[in-house]
């Protein structure tokens, strides 16, 4: 029996070797399935992905696949698994099970983690901008992911506040006192994590770090 001569190929008696719970799934691109890549599927949605780059042929280049993220990936996060297409499938197998699978499976866990934590802030932020904008009358709200900008134009004066996932930056230009006031009461009284001391309250500064 000849070798595999693609990775789509050699993809299917690989997965078999890994075992039932990875399934070996045709690489695309738009209608077209490609000869030089492919995918493995886990039943828990894990993914990784094989091809033959073009700058080294003959060889399988397989490493893990991650969700969309802003995750801070360190060194070794994302290694691959280099291996001669010519290898027994069993011994490719072998490598990716040994050198491949159990870091991208940590790997994996903790960015779906860090996803999940990053739409729950977003969740939070957005909730914040929005209640302190229904509060602070004439108040525009811009939302950017955990980031959000609240903005209130006076006459005289600015007011903008910045909330950056848990962290809260007032900033009061020309802002009369009787506005800094309300405006860092309101701050105070609608975010409870934020702490504000007595003495700072009221007093005319160009920014508040709350």
């Amino acid at each position: 029996m000849n070798a595999p001569s693609t990775v789509a190929e050699l993809a299917h008696p690989i997965a078999l070797e890994l075992g039932g719970n990875w399934r070996p799934l045709p690489a695309r691109h738009g209608v077209k399935e490609l000869d030089h890549a492919a995918t493995f599927t886990h039943l828990d949605g894990r993914q990784l992905h094989l091809s033959e780059r073009f700058d080294d042929p003959g060889h399988l280049h397989i490493r893990g696949v991650f969700p969309a993220t802003d995750y801070p990936f360190r060194r070794g996060d994302r290694d691959t698994v280099r291996v001669a297409m010519t290898d027994d499938p069993m011994d490719i197998a072998v490598r990716i099970t040994d050198d491949l699978i159990p870091a991208h499976r940590d790997v994996h866990k903790r960015v779906k983690e860090h996803n999940r934590a990053q739409v729950e802030m977003c969740r939070d932020v957005e909730e914040v901008a929005r209640d302190l904008s229904e509060r602070l009358p004439g108040a525009r709200t811009r939302i950017d992911g955990t980031t959000a900008f609240v903005y209130m134009d006076l006459e005289p004066g600015e007011v903008r506040i910045g909330i950056d996932g848990d962290a809260v930056n007032l900033v009061l230009n020309d802002a009369p006192r009787i506005i800094a006031d309300a405006v860092v009461f309101a701050v105070s009284r609608f975010l409870p994590h934020v702490q504000t001391p007595e003495e700072e309250r009221g007093e005319y500064v160009d920014g508040y770090a709350l």
